[in-house]
């Protein structure tokens, strides 16, 4: 991941060691955050997250408040090679590229080699597909709902997609392939951002930042025109590339991680929070309202479930009621519209990290860490070692996900507290496997980054 990338400057100043204390904590605020996020995988994609409203309010909860994970990641990279250095694309894709590439193709390899390894360690098929749900939340939905296949034929034909894309035992290795296209991207990009004013920059970002309403325009606004859904600003069958396509997408992360970095030293702490905090509030709020209300949408069909995340106080009834409002008077018409609700593109509508209420909470985070002054010594040399194991740790931690989420059930830990509590176990594993795999492997970057 992106928390392996360096400075390169020849002559590092006073400050510029304090800007570089920043970002080190980003990178662990970011990575933390994201072993948080899939902490809630067992509340959001769990076989019980269907029908306990405890589970859907939770991990609506924590789900929202960690939408910044992986924006903050793309924010450092951007803060970190924009402009690019190297003179040519070939020496930045040969710098940058394989050290991405290989290790995420050796655990792309092991991650989907997990069931038949589970067939090996367990005596009975059944016994390794209940292993492999305890490590991999998301293969419950495999097969039809039945399921993951633990056989070596099963695993080795999921191996074979992995080119093109990412499988449900490597589901938080999405972002890698939208990594190495970020990088592929970065020298082009870089050339532009090099000549160009603060304005101007800032020119981009206000046209990158139509683009975050897309996603609901695209959802509520285009059923009612012409052509129906899907159809908007010159997209369609023959043509997937609209209007803002050339300014969509990660690469307005990148240049705002870039500028917010450039223009640190000229905020003050006192106006840094009174900027940050009310877009924190603001994103974090629109993020946990629209996932709730998506939620509750989904669950008209099940007044029990309904009904318990209605009563979780004034806002969720609030949000019960338009949900009621809009559902339609006859059983067929709440059936439909939950079934609408409960497809994939709507449940994690207000999780989409293109959006503006994600940007908003990702940029307002980004500018309250770039304000973080530690003085140098043993605890910043700590904070720099995840400049070296970020990507490890952002392969494994999957691994130990599950398993830290069942060892938080034993204890006793309560539910409001399970997905952060098997967080930090999950990320303290993690980053000690992590270390002792750099101490022991003969080349660690191979299989690390």
């Amino acid at each position: 991941m992106t928390t392996q990338t360096q400075t390169h400057a020849p002559c590092v100043s006073p400050d510029e060691k304090r800007h570089l204390v920043w970002i080190d904590c980003a990178r662990w605020i970011a990575m933390f955050l994201v072993v948080v996020c899939h902490a809630c995988d067992p509340f959001n994609c769990s076989a019980e997250s269907a029908s306990n409203p405890d589970f859907l309010r939770w991990g609506a909860i924590w789900g929202s408040v960690l939408r910044p994970c992986v924006p903050l990641f793309v924010m450092i990279t951007g803060a970190l090679l924009l402009p690019v250095r190297e003179n040519t694309l070939g020496e930045f894709y040969k710098k940058r590229i394989p050290r991405v590439l290989i290790p995420f193709l050796i655990w792309s390899a092991i991650y989907t080699l997990f069931p038949w390894f589970a067939s090996l360690a367990t005596a009975t098929p059944e016994a390794a597909k209940q292993l492999v749900l305890t490590f991999f939340p998301y293969a419950s939905f495999m097969n039809g709902g039945n399921g993951p296949e633990t056989t070596l034929s099963a695993a080795l034909g999921t191996l074979a997609t992995v080119p093109l894309s990412f499988n449900y035992f490597s589901v938080h290795l999405w972002y890698v392939y939208m990594l190495l296209g970020l990088y592929l991207y970065l020298p082009v990009f870089s050339a532009w951002v090099e000549k160009v004013s603060t304005k101007t920059k800032w020119a981009f970002l206000a046209v990158w930042g139509v683009t975050l309403v897309l996603p609901y325009a695209d959802v509520f606004l285009t059923p009612h025109l012409p052509f129906g859904a899907g159809y908007l600003f010159g997209t369609c069958s023959w043509n997937a590339f609209g209007t803002f396509y050339a300014f969509a997408g990660f690469n307005g992360y990148l240049l705002l991680g870039h500028v917010l970095a450039e223009t640190a030293r000229e905020r003050s702490v006192k106006k840094t929070l009174a900027v940050a905090l009310p877009m924190l509030l603001a994103g974090t709020l629109l993020t946990f309202v629209g996932f709730l209300w998506v939620r509750l949408m989904g669950s008209l069909d099940n007044p029990q479930v309904f009904n318990a995340l209605a009563d979780g106080g004034f806002l969720s009834r609030c949000l019960a009621d338009v949900a009621q409002s809009l559902a339609g008077t006859t059983p067929e018409a709440v059936s439909a519209t939950a079934k609408t609700f409960q497809a994939e593109p709507m449940v994690e509508l207000f999780w989409t990290y293109c959006s503006l209420n994600v940007v908003l909470s990702s940029a307002a985070l980004f500018l309250l860490i770039s304000k973080i002054e530690i003085s140098t010594g043993r605890f910043t040399n700590f904070l720099a070692t995840l400049g070296k194991l970020g990507f490890g740790v952002y392969l494994v931690h999957y691994f130990f996900v599950g398993p830290s989420y069942v060892l938080a059930v034993k204890i006793g830990v309560p539910l409001e507290l399970q997905i952060p509590v098997s967080a930090f176990f999950a990320f303290v594993v993690t980053y000690v496997v992590v270390r002792v795999l750099y101490a022991i492997l003969p080349k660690p970057k191979i299989f690390l980054g």
